[in-house]
């Protein structure tokens, strides 16, 4: 399955000690293929790693590079510029319902530009925008 992940399950997903860990680890094993992928995700991925410390910091930066190695992280052919637009798009249709963030805006219009099977994120909001986007087979959101 194509996936699209936002920052908050990629986290989970290369740091054992996130909050979330224990339910994205087993799930992304057993139903990912790749993920899409984004500069603008990419950066913000990075970003937060870098920020991470204790035992698993090192663990999780180098679980995200090995994934950029693979090819398992499937960058899409949009330019920012695009996403950007498909965004502000999505929120011209949704903002007055759905009070999601200008980000959680960009990746679910990311997502839906990369034509991916499912969305998976640990913020309501955003999956709630997802599941209103009607967008995809399945929009999975992991609770704490």
């Amino acid at each position: 399955m194509n996936v699209y992940a936002d920052t908050s399950v990629f986290i989970a997903w290369f740091h054992p000690a996130d909050a979330f860990a224990k339910q994205v680890t087993p799930w992304v094993q057993e139903n990912v293929t790749d993920f899409c992928w984004n500069s603008v995700l990419r950066n913000e991925v990075r970003h937060n790693l870098r920020q991470l410390e204790g035992t698993y910091a090192r663990l999780a930066w180098n679980g995200l590079r090995a994934a950029e190695n693979t090819g398992r992280l499937t960058m899409g052919m949009q330019k920012f510029h695009q996403l950007l637009e498909a965004a502000d798009d999505l929120s011209a249709e949704r903002a007055q319902s759905i009070p999601a963030g200008t980000w959680d805006y960009f990746h679910v219009a990311a997502a839906l530009a990369a034509g991916a099977d499912c969305f998976t994120t640990c913020d309501q909001l955003q999956a709630d925008l997802a599941k209103a986007s009607e967008g995809f087979s399945q929009v999975k959101l992991f609770k704490d």
